[in-house]
């Protein structure tokens, strides 16, 4: 509800296009600085108090876009929602990573982001309605109680931790910040997330400008195909290897954002958005999925804290610096350069150099 809502919103409290871009932003730059340390805690650590801690902030970053009376008022609020990012993604991802099994792993992230999926199927038209309704109090409100809810949930979690693999570390800056192993994979979420950005910042607006009366839509169906996606094709990740999905995936949410400036009707917005959720539901699992399998279990907090370092990066360079594309240039110029940033991502996949280790792990 809040990815889809939060720029109209931005510009009803007197703000630009660029203002929206820094809001939305927002919450990918202030999770990407904390990352490091949030991964070692949960290496460190365990994974349940930072899933808890996230969700807390969730709610309390609700309760902060009602408060809000101006765009300084929502950097803040957004960027307490940053840091409940950290600590949940982190958190859930790792909690993941050790209950599931190893030949089913790209399967239980696609289950996991599935469920996810759901809300993003029922958030963002859900969100627009509400507004035209009730209005931002009210939204607030519920994606508030809402998080409120999830912590709830997440009490009854228990940890699960397998056995380290290696020693535990200390954190320092030399050891603690990232997971070197886990760069080639961080640099294509880095890709992902630059085109991922610009449709949480400018999708809503610029489906309003084609006469879109409920950009909610777009969401809406782009979330039945993540999480078709996801739900189908982590067995072939694990069948038949990751790259044999994440290639096809990163492809696919190419074209969906290479088309936007073509598109001017309803059902040219309903086939890029269905585009981009078929290849950012392949994607996104079976990359974290290749990168719990080429990293020892004593690293995998630090490693995935990594892998959404690099995604919260190019979310933060999608909003922020495209924001200001999209400011100087327009949006259909804006497009484009997303989709091509979103193809660097094959860079560090087509190669080949993990295949061995894919069979190893499809074998267990």
């Amino acid at each position: 509800m809040i990815t889809a809502t939060l720029p109209v919103y931005v510009l009803s409290l007197g703000g630009n296009q660029a203002d929206a871009g820094l809001v939305s932003g927002m919450l990918a730059f202030v999770a990407m600085l904390l990352r490091p340390v949030v991964g070692w805690v949960a290496d460190a650590w365990l994974r349940r108090p930072l899933v808890l801690v996230g969700a807390l902030c969730y709610g309390l970053a609700s309760v902060g876009y009602g408060l809000a009376g101006s765009v300084g008022d929502l950097l803040a609020a957004r960027a307490l929602h940053g840091f409940g990012l950290s600590n949940y993604t982190t958190g859930s991802n790792a909690y993941l990573a050790d209950i599931a099994p190893p030949r089913r792993r790209a399967e239980a992230m696609g289950i996991f982001s599935a469920a996810m999926g759901v809300g993003m199927i029922l958030g963002p038209a859900a969100g627009f309605a509400i507004l035209g309704v009730s209005g931002f109090p009210t939204l607030f409100t519920l994606t508030a109680s809402l998080a409120f809810g999830a912590f709830v949930v997440s009490v009854l979690a228990r940890e699960r931790r397998p056995k380290p693999t290696g020693p535990r570390q200390r954190w320092s800056p030399r050891t603690g910040i990232v997971a070197l192993g886990a760069l080639p994979i961080a640099w294509t979420a880095t890709c992902l997330g630059i085109g991922f950005g610009p449709l949480g910042a400018f999708i809503a607006i610029y489906a309003q400008s084609h006469g879109i009366a409920n950009p909610g839509v777009y969401f809406t169906a782009q979330a039945i195909a993540l999480l078709l996606a996801r739900a189908l094709l982590g067995r072939v990740a694990d069948r038949r290897g990751r790259t044999a999905v994440i290639v096809p995936g990163v492809l696919a949410v190419t074209v969906s954002l290479a088309i936007l400036p073509f598109v001017s009707d309803l059902p040219g917005f309903l086939v890029s958005a269905t585009l981009f959720g078929l290849g950012f539901g392949a994607a996104q699992p079976a990359t974290m999925a290749l990168l719990v399998d080429l990293v020892p279990t004593n690293q995998r907090g630090l490693a995935l804290s990594t892998y959404f370092l690099g995604f919260d990066l190019g979310i933060s360079a999608g909003s922020i610096g495209l924001g200001v594309v999209a400011q100087t240039w327009g949006l259909s110029v804006m497009w484009p350069i997303a989709a091509t940033c979103t193809l660097l991502g094959l860079t560090t996949v087509i190669g080949g150099r993990w295949r061995s280790r894919e069979s190893s792990v499809r074998s267990r």
